[in-house]
């Protein structure tokens, strides 16, 4: 499978700033945003690096059901937990960035 998009690359990057930013202003530790949302703690500090694992360099790409869990987590609508990938989407979009 081939490496990730620039792009995917800048939205991975973005998402990972706005979970670590989120996660400081609440004051919480990776490990409890991790049970708040039940996942594994490995899999967020994966998810706050912006890699899908350890091994790859690909960009994170959560689940749907885990961008679920983690804006409950972070006490957050799922689509402030997005907003500002998507702005950054929609920008290259209108850019004429290839997808």
């Amino acid at each position: 499978m081939p490496d990730s998009s620039p792009l995917e690359r800048q939205l991975a990057n973005i998402f990972a700033m706005t979970i670590r930013a989120r996660r400081k202003e609440l004051g919480l530790s990776q490990e409890q945003v991790a049970l708040r949302a039940d996942i594994d703690r490995n899999h967020y500090q994966l998810m706050e690096s912006a890699r899908s694992d350890r091994r790859s360099n690909k960009a994170v790409n959560p689940r749907l059901f885990t961008l679920f869990r983690l804006a409950n987590a972070l006490e957050l609508p799922v689509e402030d937990l997005l907003l500002a990938a998507s702005e950054t989407f929609q920008e290259q979009v209108e850019a004429g960035e290839t997808l």
